[in-house]
């Protein structure tokens, strides 16, 4: 209902002139020159203690003209595009999720615009130092030498791997799916049996799409089947 004319519309005359009250938004600008500054952050290694590849990278416009449309990019390349309210001068958030960047450094970008330019930020320098798994380590419970035991690999604390590989003398014996909950533990076990009395030497691979990370060679002694 109009309360100035006290004529009733129906539900979708309403609906016709709320979209017409967000035409007369968008194409009316609040702001009243180009974007005040924009500026970039990021929660590597405050997120999880490990500088690990995956972050957020947040833009933060805190008084201002706002933009209309915020662009992020990494490396001189565009990686993200939005189309953002004009609510000036209310301050302005983006946040953007990086994920599986292997080790290396990487300055981030961004341009916000309307319709009166574009304003450019501080470039942000990330570096990612923890991308590949943790360290990890061997054991095994093979103490009266016969060919039944148990090799479990153990990662205390780090960067987390989505997959497990044993190798056995160089050979690839068992792989394992892992569930990622990065910087927690992580553990595999594999059950090895029927080994005849021999000398074997024992490797495992962490892996995640960073990259992967090997662990110190054990060696058992198989006496007695």
């Amino acid at each position: 209902m109009n309360k100035q004319s006290g004529n009733v519309f129906t539900a979708e005359q309403a609906a016709v002139l709320v979209r017409w009250a967000q035409w007369l938004h968008d194409v009316t600008p609040l702001a009243s020159g180009a974007p005040g500054k924009p500026v970039l952050s990021d929660n590597n290694g405050h997120d999880t203690g490990l500088k690990d590849g995956s972050y957020t990278v947040t833009m933060n416009l805190w008084w201002g003209n706002n933009g209309t449309e915020f662009k992020l990019y990494k490396n001189g390349k565009l990686i993200s595009a939005q189309k953002l309210t004009d609510n000036s001068p209310e301050a302005q958030t983006v946040k953007i999720d990086i994920t599986d960047k292997a080790n290396g450094t990487y300055t981030y970008t961004c341009e916000l615009t309307n319709v009166f330019g574009t304003t450019a930020c501080d470039p942000l320098i990330v570096k990612v130092t923890d991308a590949s798994p943790g360290k990890l380590v061997l054991s095994h419970n093979n103490w009266d030498g016969d060919g039944n035991y148990d090799v479990t690999m153990n990662m205390w604390w780090g960067t987390n791997g989505s997959e497990y590989r044993l190798y056995e003398n160089g050979v690839l014996i068992d792989t394992k799916t892992l569930s990622v909950a990065t910087p927690k533990a992580q553990q595999a076990v594999t059950n090895i049996s029927g080994r005849a009395p021999g000398v074997y030497e024992y490797r495992a691979v962490l892996v995640n799409a960073a990259g992967e990370t090997s662990s110190e060679t054990i060696t058992i002694t198989v006496k007695q089947q």
